[in-house]
């Protein structure tokens, strides 16, 4: 199989209910981070942060140490692809959100993973392109 992986989308952790300045006074206050906005993707208690080209996610629930919200998101080259392989692995692959390009799949061992294939249009080309592409038309 060629690459499938293209770099880390975004973590996202749990956090307990109404912790919301909490967190804030930890990730903004103390560590910097600075909370990003997104009009598709604001949900109430949930704080989202630019980690350069990655994104840290808390999301307010049931804090049970490990919540079902918590997972990983690698970015994918072809998620349609790559969840068909993963099928066919034995993996069960949910395709709920497949609309928005992108599966849930657990690892071997119980750890929930989000496979996000970014539309073409998205600002996941790499800078190294764009630069690239400036220097030459200079």
């Amino acid at each position: 199989m060629t690459e499938a992986i293209r770099s880390l989308d975004h973590i996202q952790l749990p956090i307990p209910p109404r912790t919301a300045p909490v967190a804030r006074a930890f990730y903004e206050g103390l560590l910097g981070l600075k909370e990003v906005r997104d009009p598709g993707l604001d949900y109430p208690g949930v704080l989202r942060y630019s980690l350069g080209w990655q994104r840290l996610d808390l999301s307010e629930g049931y804090y049970t140490g490990v919540a079902p919200q918590a997972h990983l998101a690698l970015r994918v080259v072809d998620v349609a692809r790559l969840a068909d392989a993963l099928e066919a692995a034995g993996h069960r692959v949910d395709r709920s959100a497949f609309t928005d390009g992108r599966v849930y799949v657990e690892d071997p061992f119980g750890n929930r993973l989000e496979l996000v294939e970014p539309p073409s249009t998205s600002i996941d080309t790499p800078v190294r392109a764009h630069v690239q592409d400036l220097l030459i038309a200079v």
